[in-house]
């Protein structure tokens, strides 16, 4: 059940957190000890009053970057419970989209991985108070104080009264307010310069208890999260981090980039008992280690095809050598971010391996739907959260429209985007998530993609590129997809596994055009005849993608 709170801000809420939790570990790296909430919340205090000391003060924004971990978390919080606005920034970001984060954002100071702040190619870090993720210590060579500031002039950030006398207590907090933004978190656009979304205390708040209430029964003293998401994204940094402190649970962190091989030897290690993930890794499993266990076998290719029983049984005994790839003692695994293949979800529902599919936008904290366990239906990514309503507006003749959202969780706006703001708003104040979808009786909400994605084909119909996309990328030989409208043509562009291609087909072009022509065939056959693919093209280099995994299409289609 959520926290009785007097009030909204991560300040209370961490304080009832710290106050149930105090010695049950928290944080840590694989291969380490964990820390306890006790001991992190020190780290936190300490930070705190680090960062004041350098003369900040109320609603100035920090910027937040370096890789996931205990010290990232740390200084997360640290940032907003002092009542300063932490900027997370992904990693993943090109350098100049970088330093025009730090710069737009209006950052006092930084808390980052030190290397950083050697580059030349990030200026916006010069000039300011540092602290570095490895020790949470002042770094060395940066201004030990910021410039002084006007503390006339009115914050963007806050309401409360920025006058002189306005001073941090004893725990190194500022007074914070349930409407302060706690949070700036840049979106990972697909084309230009991200967007500023402005979350505050309540939006953050009130929507962490969302997805781990519905979930209740996984969570104890001795639930293990594996941290697999960036952390300076709004899945990360909210349902993966402050929605599992909530529970009290403890949340282990990599030490370095993830591989299969390595994966497999921190699961083992580690045996998380929950785990979040976009669908791509499980899409990817399966792929690489379901389908060419069967196409190797001609019997059990022919019973997956022919015999509903045979294939449940096949991917009931596949399933529990997946779970047991993952340590044996999984509860549940979070899915988010992006379309998930019908292919692949029948697989892990067949394989009895636990599994929720959510839905949501930087934009609203992130979490729109949910649902439990034994409540999930298959397609769908569940039914609004609590105290959120959902509707669909201009819907077509299957029930298929824009999908507009209600709820304390929407964002303030975008930070200095007033004309951007209005814009994804309704007249009556609903917000526009810019996703195409339909809502079953139940209220369940199918996701059909992005509005702004949709083709409009010769007769007028809409055609979702995502979802053909979907059954594209579940061919073994197809690592990657995507599909427009060329010359009133639909084309799909695909980048192919390069070892599937190298051992089937070595330098034999005729022949790989020959099997992509059959797969492109064989794809038709699941399409309506208005959204069949006439060609199948070539990217021979892996699409440039954000850091959120998904493909920049305005790179790829004219006129996008």
């Amino acid at each position: 059940m959520p926290f009785e709170l007097k009030n909204n801000t991560i300040n209370e809420f961490h304080n009832e957190v710290l106050r149930r939790f105090t010695d049950r570990p928290f944080l840590y790296f694989v291969d380490d000890e964990p820390m306890s909430y006790k001991e992190y919340a020190l780290k936190v205090r300490n930070l705190r009053k680090k960062i004041i000391d350098s003369g900040l003060i109320k609603a100035d924004p920090i910027a937040l970057l370096g890789p996931a971990s205990p010290n990232w978390a740390i200084s997360f919080m640290a940032v907003m419970t002092a009542g300063f606005v932490v900027v997370p920034l992904m990693e993943d970001f090109p350098a100049s989209d970088i330093d025009h984060i730090i710069s737009d954002s209006g950052a006092r100071a930084a808390v980052i991985t030190p290397s950083y702040a050697e580059r030349e190619d990030l200026p916006s870090l010069k000039g300011m108070p540092l602290f570095s993720l490895d020790d949470l210590n002042h770094l060395e060579g940066s201004p030990r104080r910021v410039s002084k500031k006007d503390k006339t002039e009115r914050s963007p950030f806050t309401d409360v009264e920025l006058a002189d006398n306005l001073e941090a207590d004893g725990e190194g907090c500022f007074p914070s307010i349930p409407s302060d933004v706690a949070e700036l978190l840049y979106t990972s656009g697909t084309t230009g310069h991200s967007k500023a979304v402005m979350l505050t205390h309540n939006n953050l708040v009130t929507n962490l208890y969302e997805g781990t209430d519905l979930i209740d029964e996984c969570f104890d003293e001795h639930t293990i999260l594996m941290s697999l998401l960036p952390m300076a994204h709004a899945y990360g940094s909210t349902s993966a981090f402050l929605s599992i402190m909530y529970k009290g649970a403890r949340i282990c962190f990599l030490k370095r980039k993830p591989t299969p091989e390595y994966l497999q030897t921190v699961f083992r290690k580690v045996q998380p008992t929950i785990l979040g993930g976009v669908p791509l890794i499980f899409e990817k499993i399966f792929q690489k280690k379901i389908q060419p266990m069967i196409r190797s076998r001609k019997i059990l290719s022919w019973g997956v095809e022919k015999s509903v029983l045979f294939r449940k049984l096949l991917y009931r005994m596949a399933g529990r050598s997946v779970m047991n790839y993952f340590g044996g003692k999984l509860r549940c695994i979070i899915i988010g971010g992006a379309t998930f293949s019908e292919q692949v979800e029948t697989f892990m529902r067949e394989a009895k391996i636990p599994y929720l599919l959510g839905y949501g936008l930087s934009e609203t904290s992130p979490l729109i739907t949910f649902s439990t366990l034994e409540e999930s239906r298959f397609g769908s990514v569940g039914h609004a959260v609590n105290h959120t309503k959902i509707r669909i507006s201009n819907p077509d003749e299957q029930g298929i429209g824009d999908i507009e959202v209600s709820g304390p969780q929407v964002m303030k706006g975008y930070y200095r985007r007033e004309e951007e703001t209005r814009a994804v708003f309704s007249g009556d104040g609903w917000f526009r998530t810019g996703d195409r979808g339909l809502l079953d009786d139940d209220g369940y909400l199918y996701i059909r993609g992005r509005s702004k994605n949709v083709i409009v084909g010769s007769s007028g119909e809409n055609i979702y590129p995502e979802v053909i996309e979907t059954k594209l990328n579940a061919f073994e030989i197809i690592d990657e997809s995507l599909l427009y409208l060329d010359d009133q043509s639909l084309t799909a562009l695909v980048h192919l596994d390069a070892e599937l291609v190298k051992s089937r087909f070595a330098s034999d072009e005729a022949l790989l055009k020959e099997a992509l022509e059959d797969l492109r065939q064989e794809l038709n056959k699941e399409l309506s005849l208005n959204s069949r693919v006439s060609r199948i093209r070539i990217q021979k280099e892996p699409f440039e993608k954000t850091p959120t995994r998904k493909i920049k299409r305005a790179l790829y289609i004219p006129g996008y």
